[in-house]
């Protein structure tokens, strides 16, 4: 097993089960995990989703959300790539998701790209990846940034 597989096993044993995520990271998750159990659940995900613009001062990007998670529903290879809003634990389609996110923060386009094309159908990988310029955009401006993690660069592949 290589140096960064080994530091992305530490990283989520150590700060991902006992959330010391940065609260920009907290927020992608999150609301990953609201609106696919509000897609499950047949609730509206807008009302409870609008104090987290709120707190972060974010315009509406409800429909940003909402077209993401159902994309990753549709296309997902395999199930569970999003957990429940009370999971303990950071899920693999969450997990690419931030490291996408880096990456599109740091005009890293490819690698990008390509994590989303690894899990994800090819129509479902397109619409992904371009909602999340789009988001990674609106993050930065509100200085939600994703900071830089070696375990991003790993091939290595969580729960």
């Amino acid at each position: 097993m290589n140096n960064v597989s080994n530091q992305a096993k530490k990283f989520l044993a150590e700060s991902v089960s006992s959330f010391g995520l940065e609260s920009s990271e907290m927020m992608v998750v999150w609301s990953l995990r609201h609106f696919t159990d509000c897609i499950s659940s047949n609730e509206n995900p807008r009302d409870l989703f609008s104090l987290c613009t709120e707190q972060h001062n974010l315009p509406d990007i409800t429909f940003i959300f909402e077209e993401i998670t159902f994309a990753i529903k549709v296309g997902a290879t395999e199930k569970g790539v999003i957990g429940g809003e009370f999971c303990n634990h950071l899920h693999y389609g969450e997990y690419k998701t931030l490291a996408a996110l880096y990456f599109l923060q740091n005009d890293n386009y490819a690698s990008a790209r390509e994590l989303f094309s690894s899990w994800l159908k090819p129509e479902e990988s397109r619409i992904v990846y371009k909602l999340m310029i789009s988001l990674s955009i609106i993050l930065e401006k509100a200085d939600l940034l994703i900071p830089p993690r070696k375990e991003f660069q790993s091939v290595w592949r969580p729960h």
